[in-house]
């Protein structure tokens, strides 16, 4: 593998993580229809750890206030930070601790359904046709509740569909997205949740993968796999500020057509 194809891999996965498109999807119809090469386990991990970074610029205040009232639980609360910010701030970070429970519960129950699913390019093409429904059917919703207004029912809800979304085909900011949206909540905190959201689950995932990557090792530099980090970090930041834009003008159609028309030729050109 060459530097050009690592950029080239940084670049895709920067922009199909947050764009509701489905990058695992992606990744599996590029295998077995353009003969893409599959990135190697610390490859793998790293690109995802840039995508992480990418959240992290994005949203790096929303980040700063969740530490913050993390400490504030154990009785350290800066001065500046008003009452109702450590509250909502508070609330935040159990919402997220109780919707990746199940996210975690179903990566790690279903982890070989899913492995299995890598090799069904054409069941990939039904997952991204039924991606691109849901896509449309919420583009024009816009509801009025905001982080305030959530429960731990709803953040579970969110959870249990970012970990159904680890299904090749599926989006998962497009399935945790139109599931706050389903919810009545607006676009601005649908979007804002779901990408904190991704933060864990990253993590985790990449965490899980660290004996893998200790047994297999590298197979290219580190300089490559830093820059390998660095692009998809770029363009992660510049897709999600992409489909910032997109939510606030409700264009989500927009990915839906394209998703229909990934999946149908996937359907059509795989056997």
């Amino acid at each position: 593998m060459t530097l050009g194809d690592i950029v080239t891999l940084a670049v895709i996965q920067g922009l199909t993580e947050f764009l509701p498109v489905s990058s695992s999807g992606h990744l599996v119809l590029g295998q077995h229809l353009l003969g893409v090469q599959a990135p190697g386990v610390a490859l793998e991990v790293a690109l995802h750890l840039g995508t992480l970074l990418s959240v992290c610029i994005v949203f790096a205040r929303d980040i700063k206030q969740l530490l913050v009232a993390c400490l504030s639980f154990v009785g350290f609360v800066p001065s500046g930070m008003q009452d109702d910010e450590i509250r909502l701030y508070r609330r935040l970070v159990l919402l997220l601790l109780f919707a990746s429970v199940p996210t975690g519960l179903i990566g790690v129950g279903l982890k070989e359904v899913f492995i299995a699913l890598f090799s069904a390019p054409r069941f990939v093409g039904f997952a991204l046709i039924v991606t691109g429904i849901i896509l449309l059917v919420v583009s024009r919703l816009q509801g009025t509740k905001t982080l305030w207004d959530m429960r731990i029912r709803d953040a579970l809800a969110v959870g249990l569909a970012q970990g159904l979304a680890i299904t090749p085909g599926i989006s998962r900011s497009g399935l945790t997205i139109s599931t706050g949206l389903f919810l009545g909540y607006d676009r601005e905190t649908a979007t804002r949740f779901s990408f904190l959201l991704s933060i864990p689950a990253i993590l985790g995932a990449s965490l899980l993968e660290i004996p893998a990557v200790l047994d297999v090792g590298f197979t290219v530099p580190l300089s490559w796999i830093a820059v390998g980090v660095l692009v998809a970090a770029f363009t992660g930041v510049l897709a999600i500020l992409g489909l910032v834009q997109m939510l606030k003008r409700g264009k989500l159609s927009y990915f839906a057509y394209y998703v229909w028309a990934v999946g149908i030729l996937t359907m059509l050109l795989v056997r």
